[in-house]
């Protein structure tokens, strides 16, 4: 039973991020249909022949306090519909969850985990990689795309590039604490350059922000390795440079060593240009409607409804930050409650590194989480039920395996 679950999760994983990165609904209702049934059969699979690992793992059943936030908003929905759709999507997550901790305490599959998310971003510059060079061609987009920013399945530049750089940190980590730099080093330390160079043709300016953040995080966490990760850091970075200017390079034009068009994206980066101001208006707006319903909220998928002038002004139905998004939907309530959830998710991994003797995975998870949950800060990455699923998968490699004799 353990083996089928972790098969059907693992394509759930790498199939999805090819359905939009599953932002609509009609691309995540057919994993609702998939994961929320296994998660029952297994719950009763468990019940009858396992049923201390429920016992031991009950305490992660705190998952469930996360849809149960959106259950509460029902009498108060702007949106019935959208917040029926949102209360199955966390539904969804939640299920998703738990199934990765009842199945990682088969040892064998636990060891599995990190292996199947390094396939997953190893299909993502494979496929970015062809599309940039024209292999694989995809016309749809969210917005943002076209030129030379890489978009990848997700279809959007920035929610992709926080990904990216999720990957990049998480991958630095293993290659800073590998003991040798063996052909599987040299794999790994590839795969990183190739993660730069993706990270550098998104041309997201929040992404750029948000990795020196988590830079300097990793410095703290990597103190007694800093000069390993910094040399590592800094010669990656070059490469992934020096092949971003040369995949850069036009026919017939001279070539540079910084692109002119990179140049103007990062030298933009500034409060007063047009995308921060209306950012910036869209958070106003936000915490002005949080007012009317600063405890419960207004329910899943209210921001449209509520604030129409949105879609006059050229964006999207979304406030291009998550945090704000969650104020609005479930209130202050609600956001405590996914704020305790997730600092003693964190809490959990930060003791696993604390303790452990490899502390590769712990940090390696660390600064992937912080790296995804800091650009949300400016963008609707919470939108995509793909992050919600990586940041799961995530916590499922930074946790620690609860031991079984029998499984």
């Amino acid at each position: 039973m353990n083996w089928i679950t972790f098969a059907c999760l693992s394509v759930v994983l790498i199939v999805t991020p090819f359905q939009g990165g599953l932002y609509y609904e009609s691309d995540m209702r057919i994993w609702e249909l998939v994961i929320i049934p296994l998660f029952i059969i297994h719950l009763l699979w468990f019940s009858f022949k396992h049923a201390t690992i429920l016992i031991r793992n009950k305490n992660y059943f705190l998952v469930f306090l996360l849809p149960l936030m959106y259950v509460l908003t029902i009498p108060f929905a702007i949106n019935p519909s959208g917040n029926m759709d949102t209360i199955l999507r966390f539904i969804t997550y939640a299920c998703f969850f738990l199934m990765i901790f009842w199945i990682k305490e088969s040892t064998t599959i636990s060891k599995l985990l990190p292996y199947v998310f390094h396939l997953l971003g190893i299909e993502l510059l494979i496929f970015t990689f062809a599309e940039l060079f024209d292999v694989m061609p995809m016309q749809e987009s969210m917005v943002g795309c076209g030129g030379e920013r890489a978009c990848g399945p997700f279809r959007y530049p920035n929610t992709f590039a926080a990904i990216i750089g999720a990957y990049w940190f998480y991958t630095m980590a293993i290659v800073v604490h590998r003991k040798r730099f063996d052909w599987a080093g040299v794999l790994l330390a590839g795969v990183m350059i190739g993660y730069g160079v993706i990270l550098l043709h998104t041309y997201s300016r929040g992404s750029y922000l948000f990795f020196g953040v988590t830079f300097v995080l990793a410095l703290l966490l990597l103190w007694k390795r800093w000069k390993r990760f910094v040399i590592i850091s800094i010669v990656s970075m070059m490469l992934s440079f020096g092949l971003f200017s040369l995949m850069s390079i036009e026919p017939d034009q001279p070539a540079e060593v910084v692109p002119n068009s990179f140049k103007e994206r990062v030298t933009d980066m500034s409060p007063s240009t047009n995308t921060a101001v209306a950012r910036f208006d869209f958070y106003k707006q936000a915490l002005a409607m949080s007012k009317d319903a600063p405890w419960t909220g207004f329910g899943g998928e209210s921001w449209y409804m509520y604030y129409p002038e949105h879609e006059k002004a050229g964006g999207l139905n979304q406030t291009h930050n998550g945090y704000l998004d969650l104020l609005i939907e479930i209130g202050w309530v609600g956001v405590l409650v996914y704020a305790a959830v997730f600092a003693w998710l964190i809490y959990q991994v930060i003791k696993v590194r604390a303790y452990a003797v490899d502390q590769t995975h712990g940090t390696g998870v660390i600064l992937a989480l912080m790296m995804v949950f800091g650009h949300s800060l400016v963008d609707y990455d919470f939108s995509y039920g793909r992050i919600w699923l990586l940041v799961f998968w995530l916590f499922g490699i930074g946790v620690k395996r609860v031991e079984a004799r029998h499984i």
